[in-house]
């Protein structure tokens, strides 16, 4: 029989519901930290429906005997780089046992949309449990661009890591201000490096300079600083990870590892280890159980520190540039 790929409509939710439920359901059998809720078809049904909610959103349904075997959802967003696409993790799901073929047939319809409007920046956030499914998208001209991690902190064994000399480590707060907003470079800075090349506008650079140094004043946020003498040299930073109707990612008592930098000319004595360390076991005697974090792929500093600890892939972010002069070269 052969399938049909038609418009996705609001008539599909509840079947696309049922698949992201069985979806998930697997993606739990393999990544057991994961949130229960969204095997319920009605929770994972909402999270496709807060999806088709947005504004600016698309997407596509297959059929085949009259039932639904896959679907794909996502939503243009414009940032200071370009017109962008993106698919959330509640965004797709294909029923058991079918093809991978259909994800690409899939983001063909929708990634054709796309293009049609001038959106050539395009990111598909896809399940670490569904290495196929990564697959099929490598095969169609993606890359991996972001890793979204957790870790156990229940069973996470830390050493209490030795503090260099001349070093104190303490919690900011209100009076901070200029300690946490000195950081606010190094992350954008590190990802216009090779091999990422990302760009910041100097124009954001005022914003980014303001929101860190207003972290020292927000009480949602717990920030640790490495210190020599009055200068901090290294921060990280962690909020509790709420709970919403389309984050597949964040269970009971989870906490976000957000921000983590130091400065360049304080690497190699250990400070973000030390931070680190001290900032996990400062979580889990407050009673996470669950850490979450994420990073750039191509920021090798990170990608190659956060694995260090246990933290384990849960999703990825796979990206795709389409040349814009395919807008001007078809005829």
């Amino acid at each position: 029989m052969k399938t049909q790929i038609i418009p996705f409509t609001e008539e599909h939710l509840p079947e696309a519901g049922k698949l992201l439920a069985a979806r998930h359901r697997a993606d739990r059998a393999r990544l057991p930290l994961l949130p229960a809720r969204f095997e319920e078809p009605a929770v994972a049904t909402q999270a496709v429906k807060a999806l088709w909610g947005k504004k600016f959103k698309g997407g596509y349904a297959a059929f085949r005997d009259g039932r639904m075997r896959g679907y794909l959802l996502g939503e243009t967003v414009v940032q200071s780089w370009g017109r962008c696409g993106y698919v959330y993790l509640p965004g797709y799901a294909l029923a058991e046992g079918e093809d991978p073929a259909l994800l690409q047939d899939l983001y063909a319809r929708l990634g054709e949309d796309w293009v049609r409007h001038g959106v050539f920046s395009h990111g598909l956030y896809v399940s670490a449990a569904e290495p196929q499914m990564v697959e099929a998208l490598f095969n169609v001209g993606f890359g991996k661009e972001r890793v979204d991690a957790l870790l156990d902190l229940r069973t996470l064994d830390l050493l209490e890591e030795k503090t260099p000399q001349g070093i104190t480590v303490r919690k900011a707060g209100p009076g901070d201000n200029a300690q946490t907003g000195g950081f606010h470079d190094i992350i954008f800075r590190a990802l216009a490096n090779a091999p990422y090349w990302h760009p910041t506008p100097p124009e954001d650079w005022e914003e980014l300079h303001e929101g860190w140094s207003e972290l020292a004043d927000d009480p949602e946020w717990t920030i640790w600083l490495a210190l020599e003498g009055a200068t901090a040299l290294g921060i990280v930073g962690f909020t509790a990870q709420a709970e919403s109707d389309t984050d597949l990612l964040a269970a009971p008592r989870t906490v976000y590892l957000n921000v983590a930098a130091t400065k360049p000319e304080a690497r190699g004595r250990g400070l973000s280890t030390l931070l680190s360390g001290h900032g996990l076991r400062q979580a889990r005697e407050s009673g996470y159980e669950v850490c979450y974090t994420n990073w750039i792929s191509p920021n090798l500093l990170a990608a190659r520190h956060w694995p260090r600890y246990g933290f384990q892939d849960v999703a990825y972010r796979l990206a795709k540039r389409v040349d814009p002069q395919i807008a001007w070269t078809r005829g």
